[in-house]
């Protein structure tokens, strides 16, 4: 007897699995190609781009195929291989701008082990909350917050602030959504107050003098518009300049003119809000949030913890690089690095988003028994 065709399998999957996803990605996908398309200084068809675009469909496919019982039983090698990454970049990783983030493999490609470190601590968190008791006091996740802490100082070692600041509302939202109490959610609010004292006597100069730029944004110099304000002073002229509609696509006066540092890369959100305007900009934002927030909200659905964690975990993920990445280019918060996932440039970020969203799909589609907490059976 013959099992059931691909065709239905297939159907049957997306009908089981949070399918709007998918629609929202391929848009997502679509506009950062449209915009890696637009930065090109000759407006030439962004192919290096598009390779990465199909690393993160491959990435996808592999996570889907490898299994969300296999993503379970695997949490913990893919951390702890992760983490071993981040350790060997210190010692072999590829200097770049003062930093040492990347691992150089075959054929001339590099890879960025704190991006994946990213959906590692994801994995490796849902799995330790969803074998343990629900944690109702502060003394209940310290395991946890050394998973969180040790990639954290690693990262930092690079340094890359603002991949390590990723780090602080993700282990948050794991927590919260572990089910801590807020009269103990609360105290641990507190603790990254209690360390900013500590932590700005560790960051590099170069940190300081933007956090510096950052407080007197409205009254920077003109020395200081060419220096160390020099990204964000042009990033808010060009978000400015795009008016309700736009200036139209290829045609930012900031973007031609080569004024807008990491354009293609950390700056990519003013070339959008350039073009497009402020009406476009908010289509975009709308949207990004609408992959972060569809997460969430499946998420919520599911009574066996390692599903509602990864799911809500990795929601968030997407929801904290908006927050932080457009943040940035509007002086909301401090010049940072950081990438937004699936419309910058960057290989790493591609095939780490790809990774999420295949693990979300595939763990979507599992169904949890009615009255169990446990949809993974030994």
């Amino acid at each position: 007897m013959k099992g059931p065709s691909l065709r239905y399998r297939l159907f049957g999957f997306l009908r089981r699995t949070c399918w709007p996803v998918i629609p929202i990605t391929t848009a997502i996908v679509l506009v950062g190609i449209a915009m890696q398309w637009s930065v090109d200084a000759d407006l030439h068809l962004p192919t290096a781009h598009l390779l990465r675009v199909f690393a993160l469909l491959l990435c996808a496919v592999v996570a889907v195929v490898w299994g969300a019982k296999r993503w379970r039983s695997s949490a913990s090698l893919f951390y702890a291989t992760t983490l071993a990454m981040l350790i060997l970049v210190l010692w072999v990783g590829r200097a770049t701008n003062n930093s040492q983030r990347w691992l150089d493999i075959a054929l001339g490609f590099k890879l960025q082990p704190s991006e994946f470190m990213k959906m590692a601590l994801i994995l490796v968190l849902a799995r330790w909350f969803a074998d343990h008791p629900r944690p109702t006091r502060l003394k209940h996740i310290w395991k946890p917050g050394l998973l969180s802490v040790m990639p954290a100082l690693l990262i930092l070692v690079e340094p890359d602030l603002g991949t390590a600041l990723v780090f602080v509302p993700l282990f948050f939202a794991m927590v919260w959504l572990a089910g801590l109490p807020w009269r103990s959610f609360r105290w641990l609010l507190l603790i990254p107050l209690l360390l900013a004292p500590a932590g700005w006597l560790v960051i590099q100069d170069y940190q300081k003098a933007r956090i510096q730029t950052w407080y007197a944004q409205e009254h920077l110099s003109a020395d200081q518009r060419d220096g160390d304000g020099f990204h964000l002073w042009h990033s808010k002229i060009a978000v400015g300049s795009g008016g309700a509609t736009g200036m139209g696509w290829g045609k930012g006066p900031e973007n031609r003119l080569d004024n807008l540092p990491e354009r293609h890369n950390d700056f990519v959100f003013p070339v959008l809000a350039e073009e497009f305007g402020f009406f476009g900009a908010s289509v975009f934002l709308l949207l990004y949030a609408s992959l972060g927030l569809s997460l969430l909200t499946v998420a919520g659905r599911y009574r066996d913890p390692f599903s509602r964690l990864v799911l809500g975990g990795i929601g968030v993920h997407f929801l904290v690089h908006l927050c932080l990445n457009v943040g940035v280019t509007l002086g909301v918060w401090p010049t940072t690095g950081l990438p937004l996932p699936m419309v910058s440039f960057g290989g790493s970020s591609m095939m780490v988003s790809g990774l999420s969203l295949g693990i979300a799909l595939v763990i979507g589609a599992e169904r949890a028994p009615m009255f169990s907490n446990k949809a993974f059976e030994a």
